[in-house]
């Protein structure tokens, strides 16, 4: 999970650098061998933001099916405290009420 983290944040670093150092005028380095002259101005940006946007999906992904089981995990060993805690929250609110 280490080295999954790692690569995503090392897109981001690549996009956000990306970002900031190709604008419309350094376009035409996007196409290295593909025979086109010239892009649209906004592509660079929409291949940026592709890029960044699957490493939000792969990190959203990577945290919703990892932490669910770490909470189950967690509240089958703290199921007294919870409970103990559940119980002083419920008293907490009919002394205030």
């Amino acid at each position: 999970m280490l080295m999954r983290n790692t690569v995503i944040a090392g897109v981001v670093a690549v996009a956000i650098y990306g970002a900031m150092h190709l604008g419309s005028n350094s376009a035409g380095m996007m196409l290295v061998d593909s025979g086109h002259s010239g892009l649209a101005a906004n592509t660079p940006v929409w291949v940026l933001a592709t890029i960044v946007a699957a490493a939000i999906y792969s990190f959203c992904r990577e945290t919703t099916v990892s932490v669910p089981p770490a909470l189950e995990a967690w509240a089958s060993d703290s199921k007294t405290w919870l409970f103990a805690g559940s119980a002083l929250l419920v008293l907490a609110a009919c002394a205030l009420a």
